[in-house]
């Protein structure tokens, strides 16, 4: 029979095991469209999968037979921090070159830990006593002390860089989008300051159980009180990322062509040479400049989606037919507007339309119909456009009008 601590570890980490399996799925669900930047919470909600099955091992298995699973289980809490910061960097739109090498410390931290799992096995043999506990005095092996006290002190400074790191992408990110997004940006600040607060708390609470698992002698009260609030934290992931829709998602287009490319020159090579990647933003033709060009005049006249709140360039590159990176360079290039210009110019032409056509309605009214979150926020993007404010506008036409013969 289990004693009550261990059982409540037992259950928290059999939830935890169901919350992260329920995840994967929800995020498979969405398709090859959020998988680039997907594919980032897939390694970290798979990292976090392990540690609730390190919990089950402590549990059920023997201490012999865990013993040889530590680096495993410790080598996955270095995977954790560079996912999250390759995630929140592409859904800021700077996806990392060359990713793999935020992974470099994994193979040193895997060596060290096989070599201290050999130390032990070496030296405290005698040692697993009482309820299946290795009790093990650090002091009496000097190097198998410094190999974990460096492993523990790497996992702190990785914590420590790469949630700065993630900070900074994030509020760039946001800082650009509360600049240039006249969409819904107070709901795009809370869910992503949410779900990065949530996760960094997740880091500190995988330091403290490490902590706690390596320096204290016994399981007890304190690593369930841990886990609990670990599970907690997890449990509210989950659900924001279920409620809301993905916030980098590539467009789906059956033309998009697939080139690769020799990293070393930079030439295209043919397929099956080099790396796989998406043809360029420059590789975009005459005819097919042409045709987004229209998809895009019969989007603006003919749809509401710009009008949507949570537009997105991948969204409209959906719409459109086409790779984000061949909308961003026609936008550019070929318009000369960026993805925020063209988004608020439609939606200020359609504002001006309702301004005269509709004046019952109230300023707010006409600019939460066409997709900005606030009152002020529409004013600025009206006045950068038009030159006026929307109710200058709407008076000095109005009077026009009333006027004019």
């Amino acid at each position: 029979m289990l004693e009550p601590p261990r059982l409540c570890l037992l259950l928290i980490a059999v939830v935890g095991l169901v919350q992260g399996m329920f995840l994967l799925l929800l995020l498979y669900q969405q398709g090859k469209r959020a998988f680039c930047a997907n594919r980032w919470l897939f390694v970290f909600i798979i990292a976090v999968c392990l540690s609730f099955v390190e919990d089950l091992a402590d549990v059920l298995l023997e201490p012999s037979i865990t013993l040889y699973l530590i680096p495993v289980f410790l080598t996955a809490t270095f995977v954790l921090m560079p996912a999250i910061f390759l995630y929140f960097r592409e859904i800021a739109g700077h996806s990392a070159r060359r990713p793999l090498l935020h992974f470099a410390i994994i193979l040193p931290v895997f060596v060290s830990l096989v070599v201290s799992v050999f130390l032990i096995l070496q030296n405290f043999q005698d040692l697993i006593v009482g309820e299946g506990e290795i009790e093990l005095e650090l002091e009496d092996h000097f190097v198998l002390g410094m190999i974990l006290l460096t492993v523990i002190f790497a996992l702190y400074l990785q914590v420590v860089i790469y949630m700065v790191r993630t900070w900074r992408v994030t509020y760039r990110y946001l800082r650009q989008a509360g600049e240039q997004l006249g969409a819904d940006e107070k709901a795009l600040r809370r869910w992503v300051r949410e779900l990065l607060i949530g996760i960094s708390i997740i880091f500190v609470i995988f330091a403290a159980t490490t902590i706690l698992e390596i320096f204290t002698t016994e399981s007890d009260w304190s690593v369930v009180f841990v886990q609990a609030g670990f599970v907690l934290v997890f449990l509210r992931l989950c659900h924001l990322i279920a409620a809301n829709p993905a916030l980098f998602v590539q467009a789906e287009w059956d033309g998009a062509q697939e080139i690769e490319m020799d990293n070393s020159t930079g030439e295209f090579l043919p397929t099956g040479t080099k790396q796989t990647r998406f043809a360029p933003r420059n590789l975009v033709d005459a005819d097919e400049i042409s045709r987004i060009c229209k998809r895009l005049d019969d989007i603006k006249t003919k749809s509401d989606l710009l009008f949507d709140p949570l537009v997105s360039l991948p969204k409209l590159a959906t719409a459109v037919g086409a790779t984000p990176n061949q909308l961003s360079f026609v936008l550019n290039q070929h318009l000369c507007k960026s993805f925020f210009d063209f988004i608020n110019e439609a939606r200020t032409d359609e504002a001006s339309r309702l301004l005269v056509n509709e004046p019952d309605r109230t300023i707010l009214d006409i600019a939460t119909s066409v997709g900005f979150n606030s009152k002020s926020t529409f004013n600025l993007a009206f006045k950068k456009i038009t030159g006026k404010t929307p109710s200058v506008y709407r008076s000095e036409t109005m009077s026009q009008r009333n006027t004019a013969p």
